[in-house]
This record gives structure tokens, sequence and C-alpha cells, in this order.
């Protein structure tokens, strides 16, 4: 509905309603005075104004505009007056101000279909604001008329495509990722498949969808929320507060020029070399300004994510000492049958040495055979060294981390006792689980192998590194790795 309140001021109502019980929503736009932006609040009598939840304003681009004027679309989402006869919408900008009684016009009070229908990037801007608000989430989620769960955005949000943690072509993008870390560290990336013009760099921003075991999807903020604006592709980060056993999404803006496009993401888990990867557009062939652009953000993220993160790797010190007989061995790369061939080798020692075994590996139960064949020790075989770590966890006593490697030196050398010198407590293994979350270099097996060989007397500097992207980038990517290693306390025996 149309309001005029003289040439320098009118405006336009979409919708006027109530999203719960104590709350209501007015969408529209305004046009005024350029350099003269309005000021909106509700009141329930003249002169008495009720709480502002949510305001959010942007251009409106399908309302015409004459010279020396300008046009503000705006999302207003107020406390319901109580105990008012009214409820006035006011609008000021510059010396001018207007009311307009929302209750004596026939306006569409249906705010859910008013989202249904409204342009994608106001509703995104509403969401996203409303992420941030504690007192707007739960009338975001479940407080329109369709009942609890269905939510205020539910059926927008059901229309935005969606991406499957990623793929190498998905809408105008290529090589989009995304991706989530054990604390909840989320990134989504990608390439722009037809850069646009150049100088229109891609801006991306977004919030988190969570979603609790027959609950409402609520949206909450990724905290940290970065991007970089590239004109070759985006990267979004941020960390969402996830409770155990929810889902999460991410729902995304991305706008490039006189572009926009919006979808639902959902991360899935992966380690950190690959999450680092995304971050820095690996396998992406960068150009112009983007490559110095991405370097600099990059930078300053992982010197981020470093300070965030040190009080918590100084935490977990890795303090290894010699096991007495009886403890727990943990195998957990046995992935080939020189290994099993070794084992067999010292099984002797080994039996003389701890009271179970602990096997994991491609190889672990060929293996495991010519040990339950002696029938001296306790076998467990898991199908990976995760699996693994939680065995010899559950077991109790001293855990030894033992390699293949380390086996191979100890069979060549003679010196079995070797293997028993840096055993953990079976309480502390969670410090190796913790360490592969925050800061692991691939697989839990690679984690446990780097943690072997710096008990062992290893320098964190000078062990290897996944491989990176071949330039300055994937130089940044690895020297934050090796960095974050280098900042856990290694005390343990020599072996």
């Amino acid at each position: 509905m149309y309001f005029e309140f003289g040439q320098a001021l009118q405006a336009g109502l979409d919708c006027a309603g109530d999203v719960g019980p104590d709350e209501g929503a007015v969408f529209g736009w305004v046009r005024h005075r350029a350099g003269e932006p309005p000021s909106l609040r509700v009141e329930g009598r003249p002169g008495e104004p009720v709480g502002t939840v949510l305001l959010v304003t942007g251009p409106r681009h399908d309302v015409r505009v004459g010279e020396g004027q300008a046009v503000t679309g705006f999302s207003l989402v107020h406390e319901v007056p109580r105990d008012a006869p009214g409820r006035l919408l006011i609008i000021a900008a510059g010396p001018q101000e207007a009311a307009v009684d929302l209750l004596a016009y026939d306006l569409p009070a249906d705010v859910e279909e008013a989202v249904s229908s409204r342009e994608w990037g106001a509703n995104f801007g509403v969401l996203h604001a409303w992420a941030g608000s504690r007192g707007g989430a739960p009338a975001a989620a479940g407080g329109g008329s369709g009942g609890a769960g269905s939510g205020l955005f539910a059926a927008w949000l059901d229309r935005l495509p969606r991406l499957a943690a990623g793929g190498d072509w998905f809408m105008d993008f290529r090589r989009v990722r995304a991706l989530v870390m054990p604390d909840g560290e989320v990134v989504v990336s990608g390439v722009v498949a037809a850069p646009g013009p150049a100088g229109e760099r891609v801006e991306a921003s977004g919030c988190a969808l969570v979603t609790s075991p027959g609950g409402p999807s609520l949206p909450i903020p990724l905290e940290g929320e970065a991007s970089v604006a590239l004109e070759g592709g985006f990267v979004l980060r941020g960390r969402a507060a996830v409770p155990p056993g929810a889902a999460l999404e991410v729902v995304v803006q991305l706008r490039q020029g006189g572009q926009a496009w919006w979808f639902r993401a959902e991360p899935s888990p992966e380690t950190l070399p690959r999450f680092l990867g995304a971050l820095c557009l690996d396998g992406a062939e960068l150009d112009g300004p983007d490559p110095g652009a991405l370097y600099a953000w990059l930078r300053g993220v992982l010197a981020g994510r470093v300070a965030a993160l040190r009080g918590r790797l100084a935490g977990l010190a890795l303090r290894g000492g010699p096991a007495r007989p009886g403890g727990t061995a943990l195998l957990f790369d046995v992935n080939d049958d020189l290994a099993a061939r070794i084992l067999s080798l010292l099984a002797p020692e080994l039996e003389a040495r701890f009271g179970r075994i602990v096997l994991a590996g491609t190889a672990a139960g060929r293996a495991a055979a010519g040990l339950l064949r002696r029938g001296r020790i306790e076998v467990i075989v898991e199908g990976d060294a995760r699996a693994a770590l939680a065995a010899a966890g559950r077991a109790g006593g001293a855990v030894a981390p033992i390699d293949v490697a380390a086996l191979v030196d100890a069979a060549i050398e003679g010196d079995p006792s070797r293997l028993t010198a840096n055993a953990l407590p079976a309480e502390r293994l969670g410090t190796l689980a913790a360490l592969h979350d925050v800061a692991g270099t691939g697989e839990m097996e690679t984690t446990l192998r780097r943690a072997v060989a710096l008990m062992a007397g290893a320098d964190a500097g000078a062990l290897p590194m996944p491989a990176q992207r071949p330039d300055a980038l994937g130089g940044l990517v690895a020297e934050h790795l090796r960095g974050l290693w280098e900042l856990v306390p290694v005390a343990g025996a020599a072996r």
C-alpha cells in the first residue's frame, strides 16, 4: 500500500502483522531525499514507542526514484504494544516526520507469506541480522502461524539451492567446498566459472542454521565471520556454536556487481590440511589482484587462528614416560605385509612388555592372526587409527603409541626396549585426539605418527608437512601447520 506525505517523503508497506505473541513486523520502503536516510519506530500510543527488536535497511531497486531522491527498503521487527489501542509506524527523514496507523488500513498481515514472496536479498538481510539477535531467533525459527518448527523463513529457505559438502560445479561456480572442523570452524569457498567485468569482486556473507533432533531450525551467527572480496572467487569463514547431535548448515549470500546468489551449504567434517586448502582456494588459478588480496586476508586469518589456539595447544603437552609391564601397545599404521612380518618377529618381546596390543591399518587383521595363534597377549583389531586410540584408552593403564618405523628400528638395532620408552597414561590419550582436532596434518594416523616422533625427540619444524599449493599461499599454510605444532610442549624420554 502506497502512502504520500508530500513531495519529499513517500512510503510503501508490503505487510504489517505478528510473527508471534510478543513480536510484530512491518516490511516496506521509504522514498526520501538523497542523503537523508529515514529512521523508523513503532508506537503503541503517540509518543509511546515500543521496543525495536530488529531493523534492517537496504536498497530497493524495484521502486522508481527521481533526481535527488533515494529509496530505502526496511524490515522492522518490534515488540507488540501492550494495553495500547493502536500501532503506529513513525517515519522520520530530514526535518519531516509522518505516522501511519497500521491497524487502520487493510494491509497484508501474513508475514510468512510476505517473506516467501519478497526479494531474496531482503530475506537474507533479515535472517543474517536476526541470527545475531537473541531476542529474535525464536520467532525466526518457530514463531510463525505454521506452528513451532515452521519458522518465519522456512518456506523461503526450502526454495534455496542446496550444496552438500561441495561440488566441481554448483550454480555459477566451480570447486565449491563447504567444510567444518570439530570445533565448529566453517569455510565455504569457490571459484567463479565466468568472471565478471574487471574490478567487480564477489562479496560473501552468511549465517549458520542449526537444527537439533526433533527441534526447529535456529539461525545463529558465524562468530568471527570473515570473507575476502575476489574477482575470481570467494572465501567465507566463521565459527558456529553447534550443540552435540545438531545438524549444521550455512546460508550464504554472494554478490558481484548486479548479480546475486543465495544457497544453503551443508558442511562436511574434514581434516585441517583440506580445510586450509579450501581457505586458500587450492587448485584455483587466480589472476590480477586476487592472489595478493587472498594472501593478505589469509595471513590475518591464520594469525588469528594461532592466537586463538595458543593457550589450548599449550595445555596439550605430550608427556611420555617408560611403560611398565602389562600396559597396552598401540600400533596404528599396520598397512602392509612388511609391518606384519616385523610384528611377528618382535612378538616375543612385545608379549613380555605388554598385556595387550591394539592394531589398526589395512594389514592389521593379517598381523593379528599370528599373535592370536600364539595366544600369549590380548589382541584388539580396529578399523582405523581413531577407533584404535579409543580402544586403547578404554583398556586403561599405560599406552605406548608405536609406529611401524619404530618397529623396524627396534628390529634392526635389536633394542625392543625403545618401544616402551614413551607411553602415556590412558587418561591422557584425549590429548592426542584433541591435537588431531586442532592441528592434525592429515588423518589420525598421521597425527599419531607425528606425536610419536616428537616424544622421541624430533624437531617439530623438521617433520614433513602435507603437500600444499606450490606458491606463496601454500607456503603460508604449511608455515601455519608447522607453527601450531611448535606450540605443543613435549616432555618425553628419548628412545
